[in-house]
Parts: structure tokens; sequence; C-alpha cells
């Protein structure tokens, strides 16, 4: 009988090509989910970068205990880059979205952290082996994914065109969306001394020296202090009683977490309209929990509340020693400035319009910017479960309608194809074919419309699983 020993479900389509290069090395969940996590930084141009910031929930399996690891994008303490101008610009992405590009977009970010701290922890791998096919993979070159093809269509022109580095590197593509290859040599050259140096030489080393020195020429405000200070935030989490399900996610300062619940409050309540009960929910969120400053303890306390009543990249991975990650993370919208002194393409965090209250280059003081991110273990009395999804203000209410879908008698798979909707602020919903309340304020998407995110699930009950999402990729893999 074939025995599965680790699975993997993720939105990156070349993440399942890693997990398969390190396969005869017997790798466990940590060494599969960092290999996957670097390669798809290099290979899901525009959907994710190099540069990314992510949130992490995991399960220890050798002390049956669940942990969240925050390395959210941090802003710099001080703007005293050259450059203070907002360059915005407008996308049909999603309907029609507004951000800003741009050095000066730029903001601390923490997956090197994270990964990191997996690595030390947990990896059975010495990282030069982990780091092998993303390496290559940026030298040969590669075609687009499906997600980033879908993304270019309406980020191409205006957000990686204007930069003369990657206005050069993304040439065959912006030619031939569907045949051109992009080839990377300066990040296969800096991730090939990341695999010797090791993570940490994004904030204190080599790598970190270079991503400065673009920045002060091209008018960017983050400082080699910036990087040295950057901290983790660790086992800042709530555990909450859903049915028959305890599920385990992020406290502040990330909202993300807490949306989720409240979505699951509201579609476990029979109502009469429930599109207007989810915009209130979405209102709540505008009105009370966007903002800098002390967000931790109020969120915290809002989840306490609840608990008495009742473009972003997803990667999961299990293994036989009941070790379970999920992680979530993102560089925004992209900024479209490609680091020539690295090849790492920088993250546009600070221009993330709908996520900086205070307008662009605001007062944050050095604050970890919000999250919508909601990475969650899942234990219930068959097994350890993780889920979570990409989708930014998306991500909460899909992760919600699965877990809503699960708990009601679905399978896994039959919870994440079911047809999902999601309210906007103004009342607008839109939705997949097969939503059962059309109206006059539906608009009807494609069917598995990559808007609504993708959840990912993996765990282990008799045996370990894995299911991706039609949506971004589908990626599924056991061994």
């Amino acid at each position: 009988m074939f025995t599965v020993n680790v699975s993997l479900a993720s939105t990156a389509e070349y993440s399942l090509k890693a997990a398969e290069s390190i396969e005869d090395l017997n790798p466990n969940a940590a060494d599969i989910l960092i290999t996957s996590v670097i390669t798809s930084m290099v290979t899901d141009l525009g959907v994710v970068a190099p540069t990314a910031s992510g949130l992490l929930t995991y399960y220890d399996g050798d002390n049956n205990s669940t942990h969240t690891v925050d390395g959210y994008f941090v802003a710099p303490k001080r703007f005293d880059g050259n450059d203070h101008d907002e360059h915005r610009i407008s996308m049909t992405y999603g309907g029609h979205v507004e951000t800003c590009k741009g050095a000066n977009t730029f903001a601390v970010p923490g997956i090197y952290k994270i990964l990191n701290l997996i690595f030390n922890r947990y990896a059975s791998l010495p990282l030069d082996k982990l780091l092998e096919f993303p390496i290559k993979t940026a030298k040969d070159g590669f075609k687009l994914t499906q997600p980033t093809k879908d993304y270019f269509i309406h980020s191409l022109e205006p957000m990686f065109m204007w930069h003369d580095e990657s206005k050069i590197t993304l040439a065959n593509v912006y030619e031939d969306l569907d045949g051109g290859v992009v080839k990377l040599d300066k990040l296969s050259d800096t991730l090939s001394h990341m695999s010797y140096e090791g993570f940490n030489d994004f904030y204190v080393g080599d790598i970190s020296k270079a991503i400065v020195e673009t920045l002060k020429l091209e008018g960017g405000h983050a400082t080699e202090d910036d990087f040295t200070d950057y901290y983790l935030i660790e086992d800042n989490k709530f555990e909450y009683q859903y049915k028959n399900l305890k599920l385990t996610g992020h406290s502040g300062p990330s909202i993300g977490g807490l949306m989720v619940l409240k979505y699951l409050n509201a579609l476990s309540i029979e109502s009469e309209n429930i599109e207007d009960t989810l915009r209130n929910i979405y209102l709540d969120r505008q009105n009370n929990y966007e903002f800098f400053g002390n967000r931790g303890d109020l969120i915290n306390n809002e989840i306490s509340k609840i608990s008495k009543s009742s473009s972003t990249i997803q990667v999961n991975t299990s293994d036989k020693n009941n070790f379970h990650f999920s992680i979530t993370f993102s560089s925004g919208y992209g900024s479209g400035v490609l680091c020539k002194n690295t090849g790492m393409y920088f993250n546009n965090s600070l221009g993330e319009i709908e996520l900086n209250p205070q307008g662009f280059l605001g007062d944050t003081k050095g604050d970890r910017l919000i999250s919508n991110m909601s990475p969650l273990i899942i234990e219930s009395e068959v097994g350890v479960s993780t889920i979570g999804s990409p989708g930014a203000d998306r991500i909460s209410s899909a992760i919600a309608q699965v877990l809503s879908n699960y708990t009601n008698g679905k399978t896994w798979k039959e919870a994440i194809d079911m047809p999902r909707f999601h309210v906007n602020a103004d009342g607008g919903v839109r939705a997949e074919p097969g939503y059962e309340h059309i109206n006059e304020h539906t608009t009807i998407t494609d069917e598995f419309d990559m808007y609504f995110g993708g959840v990912c699930v993996t765990g282990s009950n008799d045996e370990i699983f894995s299911f991706g999402d039609k949506r971004r990729g589908n990626t599924s893999w056991k061994c």
C-alpha cells in the first residue's frame, strides 16, 4: 500500500514542481513549504514578489500545539526619501482598482524572517537543497502561470512596463503573454547567495545593503535600520470553537482572523437579506478596524466578544509526523520596480490605497500595516487540517464560506468548489454562477473566478490529504 508522507496545496502552480524536485530526499512539511514559497516568489510575477510579507499558522506535532507567526509589512520609521509623490494608477482588475507604484511604496517585508524560523526549527534538508529548484528556474527561465497572465492582462502595461529594468525583463511576455519566457539571472544569483548565507542576509547582509541602495536611488524611504529592526510577532492568536471545529488563527494586529469569525457568525444565522448583513460587516471593518496605532488590543477584544457569542499566494503543507503549516503571503499589487542589484521586484504595500486609511505616506510611525490574511489551523475529532486563501478583502469571506459549507456536510473538495459571492461596502454583490440569491445588485462573474481567492486545505485524519482551488491553479500534491 502506498504511504503518503507529506502533502501540499497551493495557489502557485510551480510549487508542485518545486515539491517534486526534492521528493527523493524524503522532505517534511517544513521543507516543502520553504521551497514552495521561494519558488512562487520567483514564478508568480505580479501576484507575489521576492519582497513579500505574510502570516503563518502552524501545528507542532511534537508538542501537539498551535502557533501563529506575524511577518507582515512594517512601514519605515520616517519618510525621509526623495520621492513623496503619489504615483497613482488605475487597473480594471476586479472591476476597478486604484493603487500606487514606485519605490516610495516599499515597506519592509517579513517573509524571510518567517522562512528562517521554519528552517531553523523544523526543516530536515539543507538550505542549498531547498533553494536549488527556484535558483535553477530563475536562471533557465519560465512561462507565466495562469493567475499571473490573468493579472497581467490588467496590470502589465500600467504597473510593470514603466520601469526600465522591469521593461527589459518582461519584454518577451509583453510581446507574447502566453508563450513568452522570463529569465531572472540576477535573482538567481541573489537566491544562490542566500542559500549559503542564510535568510537573515536579507535584513543584515549584502542583500539588504543592495536593496537599500536601490531604494535610496529611486526615492524610497526604508533604511538599513528599518531592515535591521524588523521583528516577528509570535503566538498572538485566538482559539475559537465553530460547530465541531476548533479554529486557531491570528488575533491583532491582523484584521483577517477577526473578519473570518464575523463572516462565519453571519453565515450561521438565518437572515432575510444576507447581502445587507455582510455589507454591514464590511463597513464595520472599514469604520472601526482599519487604522494604525494600537490596533491589536481592539481586535483581540472583539474576537473575545465573538467567542462569547458565537494580490496574494497561499501555501499549505502537512506531513506524517502531524506537522501542518498554512502561510498566506503577498507583495501588494506590485510597485513595478525591479531592483537591478538583486533582481527582486519591490512590493507596494505603502501604496495599497484601501489598506492605508491615513492616506499615502500617512503618519504610520513604523507601524505594522493592515492585513486581511487569515491562515488557520483546524482541529476536530478526526484530525488536524490547515486552511487559507489569497484574495485581498475576499480572503475572509472565501474562507468563511468554505468552512460553512464543510460544517454543513460537504467534503472539503465540495466545500471549495461551491459557488462563492462577496459583498462590497457599496452593497454591490459579485457572485459566481449558481449563487442562489441573485438580484439587481449582483454581478455574475465567470465560474471559478480568481477574484474569489483560492482556498487551500491540507491535513491528516486516517491519511494525509490536500485540496487546491480551481480559481487559483488547483495545485494539490502528495508523496
